[in-house]
């Protein structure tokens, strides 16, 4: 019996993903929990696998192609077997005009027609949303899979024809020729997309303050001592900060549609460094766990994050994030948040500064503290109060306990 391949839920704010490439081709055989192709999230890359043993037929969707949860990729059959029927949608039953137009040049808007033979264009939705910007009529378009179906690189090089004959050529800048290219992992080709899509949509602005440690960095000192496992000063301003977002709901929070969702718990993120590129694991009710619990939780965490073994859920469902560059010798920075949380805050390395103290300069230490917040989620008054009362933290550190 022919097996249905369709594009899985895989977290529960997942509406779409990007197909990264193909690991069969149309006939190939395969066994049951063999991987078939890799996909893309938001947050992190996967490998969808065969449901069943057979052929695969009727594969749909090219590399680079977004694609909705839900929607068939392929299908599994037996040696011989015939595709199940799919029923085929008559013109007048196409999604209303507002999804499935074609804006043509004079600027009247259509239902779309079947093409010339009296067949329903068959296209997927990436491709018709290109066609009707572009007001390319769909039908026109050569579809290059199978049944003649059009995907979004048949419209992207329709296009791309029709605009070299209009428009002239200008002459790209000149560069040296590269000496090597180096393949981006899925880790960093992940990250790269995302921070240039969080950077171009959210209007970032940064709040950067000198806390005062000295207090926060003798309770590690005598912490380090009496604990096992021994935290580290991330783990512990890890708990600071969960700490403290509970009194600053909205940069616990994030902006969706002119709303902003307040969160219930904090779950916090922790960025990690790894060899395939930036990971942040996610710390599931951050604030209602002890120093004790967060420590090997954190540490856990990063040590499989090292090794390339978090699960998806873990890597999912932020609400704040941390990094810490300190340890690496960087005084402050500007990060950038992580979408769709509200807020993330950089720490940089301890140093130590003069202060004025009763007539003698005295030294203490400091540790650099960038926010950055989404502005149409808080002000700089809600990122000033927060840094004022995780100095606070910093200072009397009984009010993390």
């Amino acid at each position: 019996m022919a097996r249905q391949l369709k594009v899985p839920t895989l977290e529960m704010d997942m509406e779409e993903v990007r197909i990264v490439r193909w690991l069969v081709e149309e006939g190939s055989e395969v066994r049951k929990g063999d991987p078939l192709l890799e996909i893309d999230t938001d947050k992190t890359s996967f490998e969808i696998e065969s449901p069943a043993d057979g052929v695969i037929r009727d594969l749909r969707g090219e590399e680079g192609e977004t694609v909705p949860v839900g929607a068939t990729l392929a299908y599994v059959t037996e040696p011989g077997e015939d595709l199940p029927e799919e029923p085929e949608a008559k013109p007048e039953e196409e999604p209303e005009p507002a999804q499935e137009t074609t804006r043509h040049p004079q600027g009247s808007r259509t239902e779309v027609p079947p093409r010339g033979d009296g067949r329903v264009v068959r296209a997927s939705p990436a491709a018709r949303r290109a066609a009707a910007e572009r007001g390319l009529p769909i039908e026109e378009i050569p579809g290059s899979g199978p049944h003649g179906r059009v995907y979004l690189s048949d419209v992207l090089e329709m296009d791309y024809e029709e605009s070299a004959a209009e428009v002239e050529v200008v002459k790209e800048p000149e560069f040296p020729e590269p000496s090597a290219r180096e393949p981006l992992s899925r880790t960093r080709r992940i990250g790269a997309e995302r921070t240039a899509r969080s950077f171009s949509e959210i209007p970032h602005f940064y709040l950067t303050r000198d806390l005062k440690a000295d207090r926060l960095l003798e309770l590690l000192d005598r912490l380090r001592e009496k604990m096992e496992p021994a935290p580290s000063l991330t783990e512990l301003v890890t708990l600071t900060v969960a700490r403290t977002l509970g009194a600053h709901p909205r940069l616990n929070g994030r902006y969706a549609d002119g709303e902003l969702e307040l969160n219930p718990q904090v779950n916090l993120g922790v960025a990690v460094a790894t060899e395939e590129g930036l990971v942040v694991p996610v710390v599931k009710g951050a604030d209602a766990l002890s120093l004790r619990d967060l420590v090997p939780t954190i540490k856990d965490l990063v040590q499989r994050a090292w090794g390339g073994k978090l699960a998806p859920e873990e890597l999912s469902g932020g609400t704040f994030t941390l990094s810490n560059l300190g340890m690496m010798g960087i005084d402050s920075f500007n990060a950038i948040i992580n979408p769709p949380e509200a807020a993330i805050l950089a720490i940089g390395r301890v140093r130590t500064v003069p202060q004025w103290r009763e007539g003698e300069w005295v030294p203490h230490r400091v540790i650099s503290a960038t926010l950055s917040i989404d502005h149409r989620a808080a002000d700089g008054a809600d990122g000033s109060r927060f840094l004022e009362d995780l100095q606070e933290c910093f200072l009397d550190w009984e009010l993390l306990l």
